[in-house]
């Protein structure tokens, strides 16, 4: 099987390049960690019709060549939604941190006016 990857690309991120790494656990399941359900709706209840089925294996005993290409593209897509969940998360806290030092230097100039709220029109 040649080697699979996915590149993420963005404005303000250099290339970034996903390869399959077998020895990872993700990476020999159909069940992507990142896909299906959350837990909270798992535990409430829900079950997962949409659940992939199990890889196949051949007669040896090894999983056939469209099973661990579907193990390894489910691995793929779980590392890539890591990543992008990582991403959102900075964006996230940059806007907050942004956001806080906003209201700090409204609330210094405010102070330094005298912190009334009110024009000083003497």
């Amino acid at each position: 099987m040649s080697q699979l990857s996915a590149v993420y690309r963005a404005p303000d991120v250099e290339l970034k390049e996903f390869q399959i790494d077998a020895s990872k656990q993700h990476y020999n399941t159909t069940n992507g960690a990142t896909t299906g359900p959350s837990a909270y709706v798992l535990q409430a209840g829900q079950i997962d019709v949409d659940k992939p089925s199990e890889g196949r294996k051949n007669a040896q005993g090894e999983f056939t060549y469209l099973s661990k290409l579907r193990m390894h593209l489910t691995g793929l897509q779980d590392d890539l939604n890591e990543y992008l969940t990582q991403r959102m998360e900075q964006a996230k806290n940059k806007k907050l941190k942004q956001a806080d030092e906003a209201r700090i230097k409204a609330e210094i100039e405010n102070l330094l006016d005298g912190g009334d709220d009110e024009d000083d029109e003497q």
